[in-house]
């Protein structure tokens, strides 16, 4: 049993060092920080996005079908999905602390002639043969204290946590993926909106111009061509804003949603629909479905489970261990006594029962200590952010509420402007309405119009800040699970 103690002592050394390599990989040092930035703006990814796929047909990339390539193959989300990957690696690395750790060395070598017995020897150096030495060491840990078991367990939980981060991510991005498309939809109107009004202006041009230059006398003053075509040209000028920020926003489209065209179909902004439901009712949903408290349930879980982990350290391990050696010379004479050490031609072996102990106990009882203090951190952290998420689903519902009041009073004054523009523009026919008033109904129309698209646009983001703060789709967007 001497020379089974001496040969587990080394074996047991390299068990318990890959305990400690599973702790350290275990570490949740990244978590807390994760978990307290829920609601900060999401960071651009390190990682290679996935290559971008050609649409077969760009007329069918509707916000749905864009938003289903976003979840697919959005480089950020996917660098999350890996996190997840790495969580779980660390499980099956926890788990392998229970199986046996196990050794085999063989050694081959020339070595001299030597013939005798324990007491007297002859060597030979003149003949040289080969020695050969095949042995294996295996130790099964058979009872730890807890404390693999609390090593899964934390593994475990860090995957929980690492999925609803990986949720938050999926959150953030869809909201980037809505901001893009309803930005490209307000600059594509826009910019039809500017085309519509230079349409007009340039006609306007060209009947003043020829009231000016007729032989007949026109109401028409030459500083009131000039004052059109002046409007015109800023129009015009406009004009390149708005297709410079329509093709800024279809690029951005492509680029979030890993997805390859050459341009998007024309459509109309428009609100989206949903059922709404009661501020209370958004509020309930959100503590069900948000992320974010799965995650920090899951954070203090973890750190819980490492606390105990290391408390069980200070407690031996019970194991199982057992050796074997085959060595080989024919030129060693090989004894026959079991009282004689022949570490030539001898097998040796054995099984046995030990205990492992390590004595660090004050590192443990601080590492223990480090951990719980950890746990309390994640739980101050949920202290504040349960009321944060509640606030921003409170100014989400609020600014959409403001955004569809606001949708209302922009119809009717989208109305208004096109009656006053109307009229004018039947006056001009007839040389009733001065230039002046002309350009004054044609801006105010152009503004109405401007207010009405910007409004939409900031009703369906409203509509998206509201979905990000509940946890669900608010809208009859369905893009989810297809």
């Amino acid at each position: 049993m001497d020379i089974l103690s001496q040969r587990l002592r080394g074996l047991m050394g390299i068990f318990c060092l890959g305990l400690l390599l599973v702790s350290s990989t275990l570490a949740l040092a990244e978590d807390a920080k994760a978990i307290k930035d829920v609601v900060a703006e999401p960071k651009a990814a390190d990682a290679k996005a996935p290559e971008a796929k050609v649409a077969s047909n760009p007329e069918n990339l509707t916000l749905e079908v864009l938003l289903r390539n976003t979840l697919q193959r959005n480089g950020q989300i996917q660098e999350s999905l890996q996190d997840i990957e790495i969580a779980k690696s660390q499980v099956e690395l926890a788990k392998s602390a229970l199986w046996p750790k196990a050794n085999a060395l063989v050694i081959a070598a020339p070595i001299f002639q030597e013939t005798g017995d324990a007491l007297h020897s002859k060597s030979d150096l003149g003949k040289w043969g080969p020695l050969i030495k095949v042995g294996i060491e295996i130790a099964q840990p058979v009872y730890t204290f807890g404390m693999i078991s609390s090593y899964r367990k934390a593994a475990d939980s860090q995957v929980e946590a690492r999925e609803n981060l990986a949720d938050v991510k999926r959150a953030e991005v869809i909201y980037s993926a809505k901001e893009f498309y309803y930005g490209y939809l307000m600059a594509t109107e826009l910019e039809s909106l500017v085309e519509e009004l230079s349409s007009f202006l340039d006609e306007a041009v060209n009947t003043a111009e020829k009231q000016v230059n007729g032989k007949s006398k026109s109401k028409v003053k030459p500083h009131d061509l000039y004052k059109l075509k002046s409007a015109l040209e800023d129009l015009r000028q406009k004009k390149l804003l708005a297709s410079a920020g329509r093709r800024t926003a279809e690029r951005a489209i492509s680029w979030v949603s890993v997805t390859q065209f050459d341009s998007l179909k024309k459509r109309p902004l428009e609100p989206e629909e949903l059922e709404a439901k009661s501020l209370d009712q958004y509020i309930a949903i959100a503590r069900k479905r948000r992320p974010e408290f799965r995650a920090l349930a899951a954070g203090q879980e973890a750190r819980g489970a490492l606390r105990d982990a290391k408390r069980a350290q200070s407690y031996p391990i019970v194991f199982v261990g057992a050796f074997a050696s085959l060595p080989w010379s024919p030129v060693r004479t090989k004894q026959d006594s079991a009282f004689a050490n022949d570490p030539y031609n001898q097998l040796q072996g054995g099984v046995g029962v030990g205990l492992k102990f390590d004595l660090e106990f004050k590192k443990h009882s601080a590492e223990a200590q480090e951990q719980a203090a950890e746990q309390m951190k994640l739980k101050a952290t949920e202290s504040y952010a349960a009321p944060g998420i509640e606030l921003q689903v409170k100014r989400a519902f609020w600014e959409f509420e403001q955004a569809r009041d606001g949708l209302e009073i922009a119809e009717r004054r989208r109305k208004l402007g096109k009656k006053w523009f109307v009229s004018s523009a039947m006056g001009w026919s007839i040389g009733l309405t001065a230039a002046k008033d002309l350009l004054e109904a044609l801006e105010g129309e152009g503004l109405a119009k401007k207010n009405y698209i910007e409004t939409v646009y900031g009703y369906n983001l409203a509509l998206a800040k509201l979905t990000q703060a509940v946890g669900q789709e608010v809208t009859s967007l369905s893009y989810l699970g297809k």
